[in-house]
């Protein structure tokens, strides 16, 4: 199951993000982040394939489309796999833990 949970400008990304998750969410994307929401924190995240990429990449053009920014952090390590795949290192950031 795949959640967001909002919290004080954040948003905890948990569960997987598959091809099957992003097409049961596409409808709902327009009120995934109804509040307000600068950073995503992947590190929730049990696995993602290209499509759950395409998600995330997605919801940063939309939020930029609307004037605000939203910062992709901590992605897991199988995460990172596909973002080094894909040479998509400057949409993500790795914070501290």
């Amino acid at each position: 199951m795949l959640a967001f949970e909002q919290d004080a400008g954040q948003c905890k990304v948990s569960g997987q993000l598959s091809q099957a998750a992003v097409v049961q969410l596409w409808p709902k994307l327009e009120t995934l982040l109804s509040g307000p929401c600068e950073r995503l924190d992947l590190s929730g995240v049990a696995y993602s394939d290209s499509a759950g990429v395409a998600l995330l990449l997605h919801l940063v053009a939309e939020q930029q489309a609307k004037g605000k920014s939203l910062a992709l952090c901590n992605p897991p390590l199988q995460l990172q796999k596909l973002i080094d795949l894909y040479d998509l290192q400057d949409f993500f950031t790795e914070e501290a833990k």
